[in-house]
């Protein structure tokens, strides 16, 4: 279509094409207010300004009818969209809520839905022609009765958004206002061009329309909107929304200090009726709040708190007074704000609380510190601390690991002196264990009904509420801190969290105390430990050493008895004691045996009886019946069990493992310092053995050279005489003479075999094993019974012998010696008794005793030294107690006499009996165990 028609055309596609522009950048912006239905709006604009170039562009009225009613989709809905983008940009949205935008919507739908059935009713267009007059053919159209409500209904959304917007360019920065100012424009100017159809049109027939060309203007400033004034980029906010949500009080007085305005944070802080306070004199309204109108009539610029209400209705608030003034700066009222600083001031009252509550916890806890010793720490902490929070009991319990119960230290109130005297029965439920088991703080507002706390303790405080608070640090258990109330107490979180502050205080201070006591002790022991290994290192003998090892373990373990035993062949054998009968010297355990000296020795590691005669029934017999705990520890040197010592304790479970802890650096150097001195002291009786080896060859060539060469003399002089004279004898004389060289040689025999007998028992080794003591016995009587009867003996036996440990052969020499003595020596006729006692320590003792002359003092102690002699008479040479010694001590014994001159002797020996020997069927010791003996 060429000419003017088309220049008509093509400028309303260019009205749609600025739409759809519009549309796509209001949809980038659309989380902007009122930028969704922008975008909305333009795409309408776009369609109604298409499909009416599409109208004008058709030659039919048919084709034209049909873009005439596409273009209602615009006209219908465009001014129900303004509205609500008006709505969202000056901040009234909360009027386009669903419903109400539902009730808006009918209308449009309604008229779009009469448009498409018009030719059933004629409410929209009641006549429609084509009119070829002018420069292209156009509808002429005489519109109905809808049409016109329609418009009404129009005009009023577009009026109603026209006032939006001029209140809006009014009230805000000038940025806001060129946004608005071009908003209006493009509400404005399609607004205007309807106006020019009516007037343009002859009424009532209508055949060009203006209005789709106002969208050319009114698309061109928005477009200018949004490139100038950044439209939608930087949205306005609403000023009233502001001031009505804002949380500070804003109050407005003109100059007359009447209430022009206050929002609704005012007139809630001040109790206001909002609507019936506007207009009232500031004195009128204010004056429940009398420093509050003080400040008004003042009336000067200021900023201050102040203080509203009084008891529990008290609030705090910073008041701001500002001078409001007009474009010419004199002055129309007065704006005041009030900002509520009560929470803000409670918070820093309570944080001043807590400050002076930490302050006086650190003056508490520094006093604390500075006390001698844990309890005195704990007891000033139990004073302090219920001073300063004001209950009626403040406790403090330590726990025990040991026994798995609390232990009362310290009380602050009436129960201070008695409190840490009680004591929780085995098994009782403790307000301690319970809160160090929950490892949190424990409100109990009745003591008499909770599972926390045994109602038997309960009945022994007058406290009717109680807080427990677990003492942990580290991870370990200390103890509690009890708070406690003698009226019902309901427990507030503040006082459960200070409550919280004062346990961690109380608990770090009872762990920094324990640590310095525990490195104190440390030293402590150390320091024992240092001097009493130098004791036993530093002892000059075996026997020094023993007695000191015992001295010094009862620095570091205060024991009741001990003693030190030795590892022999198949026993430990005691060598040391303390608090101990003397007689136990020489008590033998067997190892192995029904004893815990077994399992320490075989174990080769520390053991401790909390009950020792529940275990082992030793411990119920004498001389160990008083002990009720026992601990043992192996002595181990060079990776060889020599013995070990023993420790008793009259009180039941006194041992532990802090004991051993402490004493095993003792016990390691004493077993290394025992195995010198045994060393030493073998080295000194190889020497004293080589020393007395000398002295017995010297002795025994003394005997050779002495003993034997008188009889040897004797018998060369009666060969040599009977060899001159032996013509000139008698039969009887020559046979006098060949008895008294027979009686001389035996005598040489009986002296050579005594000689070498000695010999034959210091080098040979021989096997000890249980031995029938009667049947020895017996045996020696038997050989002597030509003696027995030649001097007219009477002796007396025991009902019953015990059995030893010993060799048969050696003992029968000793009961030879021993009775052959007795019968030469003894009175005459000479009367002998034997016998057998067991000694405490459970050796044998064997004893011979006659009816002789006595021995006096000074030869007593020659008797057993070797070659020593009895008496002069014939036929005495001094190797049979000698031989005596020798063999009793090879056996493991010792010998002796017993003498008063004039009342005869008592010659005795001791061996072990058989039953503390090894017993057939239990297990050796290991390999590589060794021994004393």
């Amino acid at each position: 279509m060429p000419g003017p028609g088309a220049l008509f055309i093509f400028s309303l596609f260019g009205a749609a094409l600025i739409a759809l522009r519009l549309a796509g950048y209001t949809w980038k912006t659309r989380s902007a207010p009122g930028a969704a239905a922008l975008c909305v709006m333009n795409l309408l604009i776009a369609l109604w300004t298409s499909s009416y170039a599409f109208e004008l562009s058709r030659a039919s009225l048919t084709e034209k009818v049909f873009w005439a009613k596409v273009q209602y989709l615009g006209i219908a809905f465009i001014p129900t969209v303004w509205l609500i983008v008006a709505l969202h940009y000056t901040g009234h949205e909360r009027w386009t809520s669903p419903r109400r935008l539902g009730w808006l919507a009918l209308e449009p739908l309604l008229t779009l839905g009469l448009a498409w059935t018009n030719e059933r009713h004629g409410w929209i267009w009641s006549s429609i022609a084509l009119d070829v007059q002018g420069p292209f053919p156009r509808m002429a159209v005489i519109h109905g009765t809808w049409f016109y409500i329609h418009v009404a209904y129009a005009y009023s959304l577009m009026l109603l958004a026209t006032i939006l917007f001029l209140r809006f360019l009014l009230r805000r920065p000038s940025l806001y206002r060129g946004q608005a100012g071009m908003m209006m424009l493009g509400l404005l100017a399609p607004w205007a061009a309807n106006g020019l159809t009516a007037l343009l049109n002859p009424f009532p027939t209508v055949t060009f329309d203006f209005t789709p060309y106002g969208f050319v203007v009114g698309g061109l400033a928005l477009a200018w909107g949004a490139y100038r004034f950044r439209l939608l980029d930087i949205t306005p906010i609403a000023y009233e929304t502001i001031i009505e949500n804002m949380a500070d009080g804003l109050i407005v007085l003109d100059a007359s200090h009447r209430l022009v305005d206050l929002n609704p944070s005012a007139a809630r802080m001040l109790g206001l009726d909002r609507d019936r306070a506007l207009g009232r004199p500031a004195r009128e309204i204010l004056a429940l709040w009398p420093d509050l109108a003080t400040r008004l009539r003042e009336a000067t610029e200021t900023r201050e708190e102040m203080v509203l209400g009084e008891g529990e209705a008290r609030r705090f608030y910073e008041l701001q007074i500002s001078p409001v003034r007009d474009r010419r700066g004199r002055m129309i009222g007065w704006a005041l704000t009030l900002r509520d600083l009560t929470r803000r001031r409670e918070m820093e009252l309570i944080l001043e609380d807590r400050e002076r509550f930490l302050r006086s916890l650190y003056e508490i806890l520094g006093t604390a510190l500075e006390s001698p010793d844990l309890p005195s720490m704990l007891q000033v902490l139990a004073d302090r601390l219920g001073a300063i929070i004001g209950a009626d009991g403040c406790f403090i319990t330590q726990w025990d690991e040991r026994s798995g119960q609390p232990i009362p230290m310290a009380a602050y109130g009436p129960l201070r002196e008695i409190y840490p005297t009680l004591r929780a029965q085995p098994g009782e439920v403790t307000a301690t264990e319970s809160a160090l088991r929950a490892g949190r703080p424990l409100p109990i507002e009745d003591v008499f009904n909770t599972p926390y706390l045994s109602p038997r303790i309960a009945a022994q405080f007058p406290t009717r509420s109680l807080l427990a608070l677990p003492l942990i640090a580290g991870g370990k258990w200390l103890g509690a801190l009890l708070i406690a109330y003698n009226t019902p107490h309901r427990f507030t979180s503040e006082e459960i969290a200070r409550g919280e502050i004062m346990a961690r205080i109380v608990a770090l201070a009872i762990a920094k105390a324990r640590s310095l006591e525990e490195a104190q002790a440390r030293w402590r022991e150390a320091d024992t430990l240092r001097r009493a290994i130098a004791a036993v290192v530093e002892a000059p003998t075996l026997t020094v050493m023993l007695r000191r090892i015992l001295e010094q373990l009862r620095t570091l373990i205060p024991y009741d008895s001990a003693s030190v035993q030795w590892l022999r062949e198949g026993y430990l054998e005691i060598v040391g004691q303390s608090g101990l009968p003397e007689s136990v010297l020489g008590f033998r355990f067997p190892i192995p045996g029904d004893n815990p000296n077994t399992r320490v020795v075989l174990e080769r590691k520390p053991l401790i009886l909390p009950d020792a005669p529940a275990e082992y029934p030793i411990f119920r017999e004498p001389p160990h019946a008083p002990i009720r705990s026992w601990m043992g520890i192996p002595l181990i040197a060079q990776d060889r069990v020599i013995g070990m010592l023993a420790l008793d304790s009259y009180q039941p479970g006194f041992f532990h493992e802090d004991h051993l802890r402490l004493v095993m650096p003792f016990v390691n150097s004493a077993a290394v310092a025992l195995e010198r001195a045994r060393w030493l002291e073998e080295e000194r009786r190889h020497r004293e053995e080589l020393s007395r080896l000398n002295q017995d060859l010297e002795a025994f060539a003394h005997t050779v050279a002495h003993d034997l060469k008188q009889p040897l003399g004797v018998i060369l002089g009666a060969t040599e005489f009977l060899e001159k004279d032996l013509e000139t004898l008698s039969v009887e004389e020559l046979r006098e003479h060949l008895r008294w060289i027979r009686r001389v040689g035996k005598k040489m025999h009986r002296m050579i075999e005594e000689l070498l007998l000695l010999a034959r028992v210091r080098y040979t080794e021989v096997p000890r094993e249980p031995v029938a003591m009667g049947t020895i016995v017996e045996a020696v009587l038997e050989r002597l019974a030509p003696l027995i009867t030649e001097t007219g003996a009477h002796i007396d036996l025991p009902e019953s012998w015990p059995t030893v440990l010993g060799y048969g052969p050696w003992l029968e020499e000793v009961w030879a010696n021993y009775l052959s003595n007795a019968l030469r020596y003894g009175g005459r006729p000479p009367r002998v008794v034997l016998g057998a006692d067991r000694l405490p320590n459970g050796a044998l003792r064997f004893w011979v005793k006659d009816n002789g002359p006595g021995i006096p003092p000074e030869e007593q102690a020659r008797l057993f030294a070797p070659f020593g002699v009895r008496d002069r008479r014939p036929g005495s040479h001094g190797l049979g107690l000698s031989i005596v010694r020798m063999i009793v001590e090879k056996l493991g014994g010792e010998v002796g006499v017993e003498s008063t001159p004039g009342r005869g002797s008592t010659f005795w020996f001791t061996l072990p009996a058989a039953d503390s020997a090894q017993q057939p069927g239990l297990p050796p010791l290991r390999s590589g165990e060794g021994s004393y003996g």
